[in-house]
């Protein structure tokens, strides 16, 4: 998912805790029981590996690069298709609900993934056909609220065509297994640079049901070649003890169903959970859900923002697309600071900076030039946070091996929460005029009360995150 990385946790003996070759997998698609004999294919490099990558970030590019470009549909659906409707609530609750039940449903759609692994491929091209369905779905749209079943309900469906992508890179990189992952993650970047500059273009030129049917054209060919390449390297094995296996000839229906769900969320036996007892799991937990509060949403107003204030050169379409840009070099800064200075000072650059950008610069912002600054650094700081997951969740950790897999779980969750909950928040503070002849952006369009709230949320988050005891 978009730029959310766990990797290079570390077993207690000092091995890490992913490693292919001592934790086989369940069987998936067309995968043959293998003999004690079957060599595996090569981890960190050769043909399949690297298009492995090459494919999954294909794949990332375009689940996750879509809802970080949602801007632009925003802004056409208010300014033009449903313009005057009063109705700019329900819009924006659409566009933020993408990304947020998206993360929301990793919880669920995670351990069925596990639970039937024979079904890995079938799972994967339904969640592709329902990112697919649900941009033709939007092309044909009349009411709003059509846009919260098409792109709030359906597009989150996806998960299921992203997620194997996500895990089975820990079977083809293991001491490349950082720079694979950077590579894939910064795919989110690439495809929320790219998005913008499409999608407005095709609905330019061609109109809004046929631009929007053309993207769902191209995001189902290139969905259907990367998928293709998405194939798992460690065959199922005969048996072996510590592997979690699952028969679904003899576990059926929904009792089956939830005891495989524990047990693949959870792990079969006990699992310690001491760290609930701890504040530091308290503190990043709350850093996330405070952060997400706020952080999906310069994404989607700057370009409503920049239109209201008549900002035409560089546009919205292209400022949101420099924001994601400056999200690739984002992610691969803060992770490799995350390794090198202590983390708070981390978790204070990411949260305390981007919330300055949006309290000074975008507060203030009423010219291109402050408003490019702006998105430059918020993308650089704001959007690449999740870099830190990785590093958030070891210190939780510690040399526990059956905790990450929950915690990233949680992780998601609380972020999705963030994410869906923001959007009707930041459409109930856009009604309130109190700030209006402010100076600079605060004044402007009842944007001051979002503004304010928009930093304050990235402050407290920060706040939250420090407190964490070592």
């Amino acid at each position: 998912m978009s730029s959310i990385k766990l990797q290079q946790l570390n077993h207690p003996n000092g091995n890490e805790l992913t490693d292919p070759e001592v934790h086989p997998r369940q069987p998936q698609d067309d995968d043959e029981i293998p003999t004690e004999t079957q060599q595996l294919l090569p981890v960190d490099r050769g043909y399949h590996a690297w298009s492995f990558l090459a494919a999954a970030t294909v794949i990332e590019a375009l689940v996750w690069g879509f809802p970080f470009s949602v801007g632009v549909l925003h802004e056409y659906w208010t300014g033009v298709k449903f313009k005057d409707r009063g109705q700019e609530g329900v819009l924006t609750t659409a566009a933020t609900l993408q990304s947020g039940l998206m993360y929301m449903a990793a919880i669920a759609q995670g351990p069925i993934l596990q639970s039937f692994p024979q079904h890995r491929l079938r799972l994967q091209a339904f969640g592709l056909v329902c990112g697919v369905g649900s941009l033709v779905g939007s092309a044909f749209v009349t009411e709003p609220w059509h846009l919260l079943l098409t792109m709030g309900a359906l597009y989150p469906i996806s998960g299921f065509f992203y997620l194997p992508a996500a895990t089975l890179i820990f079977e083809w990189f293991v001491e490349k297994r950082g720079m694979a992952s950077g590579i894939m993650y910064s795919g989110t970047g690439v495809g929320g640079f790219v998005f913008p500059f499409v999608m407005s273009g095709l609905i330019e030129r061609f109109g809004y049901k046929a631009g929007m049917c053309g993207v769902a054209g191209g995001y189902a060919v290139m969905g259907g070649i990367a998928l293709a390449f998405i194939k798992p390297r460690v065959p199922i094995a005969a048996s072996g003890s510590g592997t979690i296996r699952h028969d679904s000839r003899r576990t059926r229906g929904t009792t089956g169903l939830l005891t495989r769900w524990k047990d693949t969320l959870l792990g079969r036996g006990s699992v310690n959970l001491v760290f609930l007892q701890r504040t530091t799991f308290y503190a990043f937990v709350g850093n996330i859900l405070l952060s997400s509060l706020s952080n999906f949403l310069p994404a989607v107003y700057i370009p409503s923002y920049a239109s209201d204030l008549g900002i035409s050169k560089p546009n919205g379409t292209i400022l949101l697309a420099i924001m994601n840009a400056a999200s690739v070099p984002g992610l691969l800064m803060l992770g490799y600071l995350s390794d090198k200075i202590p983390l708070r000072v981390v978790i204070s650059l990411s949260c305390f900076g981007s919330a300055l950008s949006c309290i000074l610069l975008w507060g203030f912002a009423t010219n291109a030039g402050v408003l490019v600054a702006f998105v430059v650094l918020f993308g650089l700081l704001g959007l690449s946070f999740s870099a830190l997951w990785t590093k958030l969740i070891t210190v939780i950790a510690r040399d526990d091996p059956t905790l990450p897999p929950l915690l990233f779980s949680i992780f998601a969750f609380a972020r999705g929460i963030g994410n869906v909950t923001s959007g009707p928040i930041s459409s109930a503070l856009l009604n309130y005029s109190s700030m209006n002849g402010s100076v600079g952006g605060y004044g402007q369009h009842n944007y001051g009360p979002l503004l304010v709230y928009t930093g304050a949320m990235m402050v407290l988050g920060g706040f939250c995150g420090i407190t964490y005891r070592s």
